[in-house]
């Protein structure tokens, strides 16, 4: 008979290095489940870790943003009576303080969770830090140049820390910046500049997606795999889902989108993303020839970031003629991504891939219900039978989600 999980030394050292593993992105929350269930861990238990190792990092994480959040308000309320001397100093000296809290928590201390929560707190005072001194200096607070400062020294904390969520951070601001960029030129330029707009962060999506592939490769990187591949989907899902609207009749895009106009940054960004992202695919392919590993999956998925790509470079360069087409292949092209999503999840065992696709699938119906019924029918029964659409599609969703998960909990089991 096994002993207990809390009287085994090895089994209890087995479950803190599976939780570290975890929480670097080795391996996921379902593979975690299955080393436990190998040497006869209760699934309770295991779940009870990970859902305690969970609360510990969302607690910390909202106490570091509520504390963030505190500490510019305060500021806000209170910068005009501070002199600019003092000011400077709280920022030179209070952020690599806090810094060096994190470091002491997180390294010395041992307390990982929490240390990575203050790193945070810092990297978000970090911007915020910027921002003050642009408005000691009267520098306009909306130029994008501080969001691309605020990034730049974030994203090298994110791959110094080994931290997922500052990761997160760093490429919620790198898409945030290029919108500041885009809305810039946007007022620069005049209208017309939407289908670019979106078109972009098509080709955006992509790249953070075969960024995500290449890293998977080298140990130092395969904790960050996760989040270019979740941001990466939601962004070229989301993308695709705009372009699904009838936008094209209102928008002289192929007109005015050629037009440069001082924009040339963008421009170059547009066709990087997409050169940036085949070099990427061609390099993992590359490495897992020189491995002898197996190329199917990633010749799928490659495929499918090919039709992403020539999808974005169509919208933008080639007129349709008319306002039907691009959006029946945005939504075509959105349904084949959300099936291709969980058939991925299904087979990989990756539940955050199920969870994307059932939230954009639900959205696409939702949306397409009310854009094709809202002159049809009276409003009061299209929001009745939109809300028993919503509850009867939740329901269906949910179970079928929940037998996905305890299938792939039990091919993780038997393998």
């Amino acid at each position: 008979m096994t002993s207990p999980p809390d009287s085994d030394p090895f089994v209890a050292r087995l479950m803190d290095e599976t939780r570290l593993w975890q929480e670097r992105g080795i391996i996921t929350a379902e593979q975690a489940l299955s080393i436990a269930a190998n040497y006869d861990v209760p699934a309770g238990v295991a779940v009870g870790e990970r859902t305690r190792g969970r609360l510990v990092t969302v607690l910390a994480i909202f106490g570091s943003l509520l504390v963030g959040l505190g500490v510019i308000l305060f500021f806000a309320a209170n910068w005009d009576g501070i002199p600019r001397a003092i000011r400077l100093a709280l920022i030179v000296v209070g952020i690599p303080s806090i810094y060096g809290a994190g470091y002491w928590l997180r390294y010395m201390r041992g307390y990982q969770r929490v240390g990575t929560a203050v790193l945070l707190l810092a990297a978000v005072l970090y911007g915020t830090g910027i921002h003050l001194v642009a408005q000691a200096y009267n520098f306009p607070l909306n130029d994008p140049r501080l969001f691309s400062l605020w990034f730049l020294g974030v994203l090298p904390l994110a791959y110094l820390t080994r931290s997922q969520s500052i990761l997160i951070l760093a490429q919620g601001l790198f898409l945030s910046g290029v919108g500041f960029w885009l809305a810039k030129w946007m007022d620069e330029s005049g209208e017309g500049q939407a289908i670019f707009s979106i078109a972009l962060y098509l080709s955006l999506g992509p790249l953070l997606y075969g960024l995500g592939k290449l890293q998977a490769h080298y140990d130092l990187t395969r904790p960050y795999v996760a989040v270019y591949e979740v941001l990466g989907i939601v962004t070229t899902l989301a993308a695709i889902y705009i372009l699904g609207f009838p936008l094209y009749d209102a928008t002289s895009y192929l007109e005015s989108g050629v037009e440069i106009k001082g924009a040339t940054s963008l421009w170059v960004l547009f066709y990087l993303a997409g050169a940036g992202t085949m070099v990427a695919f061609i390099g993992a392919a590359a490495i897992q020839v020189r491995r002898r590993l197996p190329l199917i999956t990633l010749g799928y998925e490659g495929l499918a970031v090919l039709i992403v790509l020539v999808m974005a470079y169509l919208v933008v360069f080639v007129d349709a003629g008319n306002d039907v087409l691009y959006p029946v292949l945005f939504n075509a092209l959105l349904l084949a991504g959300v099936i291709g999503l969980v058939f991925a999840g299904y087979f990989w065992r990756r539940e955050a891939f199920i969870n994307i696709a059932i939230v954009f699938f639900g959205l696409g119906i939702v949306t397409r219900y009310f854009e094709l019924s809202w002159g049809l029918l009276d409003r009061s029964v299209i929001f009745i039978l939109a809300g028993l659409i919503l509850i009867g599609g939740g329901f269906l969703l949910e179970r079928g989600r929940s037998r996905m998960i305890i299938r792939m909990g039990e091919q993780g089991g038997a393998a």
